[in-house]
């Protein structure tokens, strides 16, 4: 079976699948395949919405159901749990929305959030916002690098296409982290004052 026959048979349900355990790869690839027009950039994000959304109902479900048990307490001893609990006691809802930019706060804050008791509907309608936003975002973005490879090398197989957007995806990405990180390094430095605030 082909890559083109396999994207078509799995469809938008693998998206959704695909989103619930490694989001941003999947919803790149999925803008990816739409610039390819096996779907639309829009059904994309949608599906994208869903699969994301789904799971961080499951983690925030499972820091509200299991607070207290030795995996989230493992989990939570993470290196910014304290940051995020600070944030999440005098800014929830702006926590709850920045969660998913954040890079390395998502699982923590989310297991963060239902063990703080914050209530269910709150949480379900402010995540659902953040989670439409960071769908669109990260599927134009697959849908843009799709264009740009287009530009650059013609009409390529869709497995080169779908390889080079992923080089693109992992290179920014790691520019991004690494930049992250310098500027967590410069400002964990005694006698250097920088925003970290979330």
């Amino acid at each position: 079976m082909s890559l083109e026959s396999l994207v078509q048979s799995i469809g938008l349900p693998g998206i959704v699948l695909g989103t619930m355990l490694e989001g941003e790869v999947i919803a790149f690839i999925g803008g990816t395949m739409a610039h390819r027009g096996f779907f639309r950039p829009e059904a994309v994000a949608l599906a994208a919405t869903l699969g994301a959304a789904m799971a961080d109902q499951a983690v925030f479900l499972f820091g509200r159901y299991a607070a207290r048990s030795r995996r989230v307490d493992r989990l939570l001893s993470r290196g910014m749990t304290g940051r995020l609990r600070g944030a999440m006691a005098r800014h929830p809802d702006r926590t709850i929305l920045s969660l998913r930019f954040i890079y390395g706060a998502r699982l923590v804050g989310l297991l963060l959030a239902g063990s703080a008791g914050l209530g269910w509907l709150r949480f379900s309608a402010l995540n659902l916002l953040s989670v439409v936003i960071w769908a669109h975002a990260i599927v134009w973005l697959g849908y843009g690098a799709g264009a740009a490879i287009e530009q650059l090398f013609g009409e390529v197989p869709l497995t080169g296409h779908l390889l080079a957007a992923g080089a693109m995806a992992a290179a920014v990405a790691a520019f991004l982290v690494l930049r992250w990180r310098r500027r967590h390094a410069v400002a964990a430095v005694p006698g250097r004052v920088e925003d970290g605030g979330i």
